[in-house]
């Protein structure tokens, strides 16, 4: 069987077959500062979208915004790191709020900005790449295909060295070159669950977009499958840690 094919499987059974203890882990974390949007800045939601007029920034409260961010990104990476936990040592909620472990959720940060830099270094040099290739052939077909190439190039890279995040929650430091060492052998193989999961990710987000319009119920759905999508993709770095690094089977 095909080893993209598997980790694709693998990675949405370990969502879906515990989605229960998915939900008590992270969602939580994903409310908290979703509510505080809503309540502060819910133009942030549903100000552009469905073809709206564009945001005025007067109606924005920057100071609560910026503390907004900061929870968000807070919150991530402790999310995450519940999430990594739960399915690498068996960790399952025993509150309103996962365990609180300071350590991890700032080591786990300093990676994500390590993987952060490194995608927006990639990033600097494909566009130039691509602005090179669209100077000579100036067509808008040959751009939306480079676009899109960008797009899941990031993601290849990005994929390539993410299993210092599933570590860094576990305390069980990688080195980003011992990541993209450790998926060398199937390099190739993982585009197909990274095409699929970006994919199906983008057209259900778009779906409830159309459903729902830019209402206070269509970025609440919005906020749901931005939820799943991050499961999804914690949940292939951590079947790539398990199966590569801890050399754990894949089901």
């Amino acid at each position: 069987m095909d080893y993209g094919y598997q980790v694709l499987r693998h990675t949405v059974q370990q969502v879906f077959g515990n989605l229960g203890q998915a939900a008590r882990l992270t969602l939580p974390l994903v409310i908290i500062p979703t509510a505080f949007f809503l309540l502060t800045n819910p133009v942030v939601f549903t100000g552009n979208q469905m073809g709206q007029q564009p945001v005025d920034p007067q109606s924005i409260s920057w100071g609560l915004l910026l503390i907004g961010l900061l929870m968000s990104l807070l919150c991530w990476c402790w999310a995450a790191v519940v999430w990594h936990r739960f399915v690498l040592l068996e960790e399952y909620a025993d509150g309103f709020l996962p365990r609180w472990r300071g350590d991890r959720v700032f080591s786990y940060l300093g990676k994500a900005l390590v993987v952060g830099l490194l995608v927006i270094g990639a990033s600097l040099l494909m566009g130039i790449g691509i602005g090179i290739v669209l100077a000579a052939v100036p067509v808008p077909a040959v751009g939306i295909i480079l676009g899109f190439g960008l797009i899941f190039g990031v993601s290849w890279i990005a994929t390539r060295v993410g299993l210092i995040l599933p570590a860094a929650a576990i305390g069980a430091p990688l080195k980003v070159g011992e990541s993209w060492d450790a998926t060398a052998p199937v390099s190739a193989q993982i585009i197909l669950p990274i095409f699929v999961i970006a994919i199906v990710g983008a057209l259900a987000s778009q779906v409830m977009i159309l459903i729902f319009g830019a209402t206070m119920l269509g970025a609440i759905a919005s906020v749901a499958v931005s939820w799943l999508q991050l499961l999804v993709n914690l949940a292939l770095m951590t079947t790539l840690y398990g199966n590569l690094v801890e050399g754990r089977q894949l089901n």
